[in-house]
């Protein structure tokens, strides 16, 4: 029988070899690096020879149950079925223990998510060796599973200071650039492009010379009130930051700035510049993210100021699961036009929107649908309308790093009263399609084509127009 003991250790060495195979930090080649005993110091060597002792105290019976549960318990570790593999594991080590069974307990914990668990196990082991670095990699993966990124930084330092081999080296430096990623404060990326695109009709005028408003007579655009095209010119740029006090939850503040500015090539009374700064808190929990912007914008056109506008546009996104969300948002604009001669469309906008969100494929497809009410209440009656905006957008993320995004949206206006010369109250309905193709490459560069179609039609024979813009633009972004 004390023979038969004696052979324990090595029959549990044997299986290991045989069955075990979780993830180590500590070699390149995952499965060959579990399958190595633990270099053992005097302190560890007692703690195995203390578990012999008990095992020559139980009877074949019981050291044989023993045996095939370790045997049921590696198997299900190597077939990477920790849930059932843990109570197995639980059940030895409550009878007997060896460095051996206390690591493959807390590797088997870690990769059935219980980081608490598998803390504990190792470092129960490393205060019986503290040289057992291989032991303090894996201590400092379950702190990163856990959130505890500082911990986890001090056991792969501690490991870098006794000089491990290359490959251990390149693995720890990994990790740290992961938990800098993971801790770090501020969130920054900024994006420029400049473009060129046809447009067939930047005056946003229709395809008429001459008008017959319903109160009779004859309207006779000018050149620049008709349908014309042109080539365009555009300057895009964009900045967000995002601090981040947190562990990527709880308060936020995010601050955003944009920059559009287009340039015609003939006709430059419709050159237009916009910008837009917006700032305000995030609040985000396990499954919702809270946002309550300010933000202020200003608009150009024909090189003057045309207007400015304050706005507040809160909004929550719920995450059902993670691939499906819904995201509602209330947003108001208070608007103020710079020129006395349009003191008439001063006024507030205010919008209510709902959105349903799928994401798919680890997020690189992506499906939204939106539906917002609308009322833009001006100085003017015949400025104010109430307006219904529907419409779905998809965007997908190729494996060779192209992108694209397509949006189709449909506005219906109702407005309170007629434009000069008409009688009914204006009413329009538009249809705005877009799509973009971009290729990223050398790591920060972009390419994109687009293509935009709008058609405008509308009771108020002026104001129906169509469009078609086809463009190129690059940039860069970091």
């Amino acid at each position: 029988m004390n023979r038969f003991l004696s052979c324990i250790p090595l029959a549990l060495i044997c299986l290991f070899l045989v069955f075990a195979a979780p993830y180590s930090l500590a070699q390149e080649k995952p499965r060959e690096a579990e399958a190595a005993p633990l270099s053992k110091s005097p302190a560890a060597r007692q703690v195995d020879k203390k578990a012999r002792e008990k095992l020559a105290k139980m009877s074949p019976e019981l050291v044989r149950e023993l045996d095939n549960k370790l045997a049921q318990a590696l198997t299900l570790l190597y077939d990477r079925e920790y849930a059932r593999a843990l109570p197995i594991f639980r059940a030895i080590s409550e009878m007997v223990e060896t460095m051996d069974i206390m690591f493959w307990y807390g590797t088997c914990a870690y990769k059935a998510g219980d980081s608490e668990l598998a803390v504990r196990k190792f470092r129960q082991m490393l205060e019986i060796d503290p040289g057992l670095h291989r032991v303090r990699l894996e201590l400092a993966t379950a702190y990163f599973q856990a959130g505890k990124y500082e911990d986890s930084r001090a056991e792969l330092e501690t490991v870098l200071k006794a000089s491990p081999p290359e490959a251990v080296k390149r693995n720890i430096r990994k990790m740290l650039a992961a938990i800098a990623e993971k801790t770090k404060k501020i969130f920054a990326n900024v994006r420029i492009s400049q473009g060129i695109h046809r447009d067939t009709n930047v005056s946003a005028g229709p395809d008429e010379d001459v008008i017959g408003p319903p109160a009779g007579g004859r309207l006779i655009l000018s050149k620049t009130q008709k349908e014309l095209d042109d080539w365009v010119t555009v300057s895009n740029a964009a900045a967000n930051v995002l601090f981040d006090p947190g562990e990527h939850k709880g308060f936020m503040w995010n601050t955003t700035g944009t920059y559009y500015q287009t340039h015609n090539f003939d006709y430059h009374k419709f050159d237009f510049l916009h910008y837009r700064v917006t700032t305000g808190p995030w609040w985000v929990a396990s499954r919702s993210i809270l946002k309550l912007p300010v933000g202020y914008a200003k608009n150009y056109y024909e090189h003057d100021r045309l207007f400015h506008a304050y706005d507040f546009s809160p909004s929550l996104e719920f995450f059902f699961t993670r691939n499906i969300s819904l995201k509602g948002q209330f947003s108001y604009f208070d608007i103020s036009y710079e020129s006395s001669t349009r003191k008439g469309q001063n006024g507030a906008n205010r919008v209510w929107e709902i959105s349903p969100n799928f994401y798919f494929n680890r997020n690189r497809d992506i499906i939204s649908l939106s539906l917002s009410d609308e009322n833009h209440n001006a100085r003017t009656r015949r400025y104010t309308y109430d307006a219904i905006n529907a419409g779905i957008s998809y965007y997908k993320k190729f494996p060779w790093d192209m992108e694209f995004f397509a949006r189709y949206r449909y506005t219906e206006r109702d407005y309170e009263a007629p434009a000069p010369l008409w009688v009914k109250d204006r009413k329009d309905k538009r249809h705005n399609v877009y799509a973009a193709l971009s290729q990223n490459f050398m790591k920060n560069l972009f390419v994109s084509l687009y293509f935009n179609w709008i058609d405008n039609n509308s009771n108020t024979e002026i104001y129906e127009f169509d469009k078609t813009i086809y463009g190129l633009s690059m940039g860069v972004k970091f």
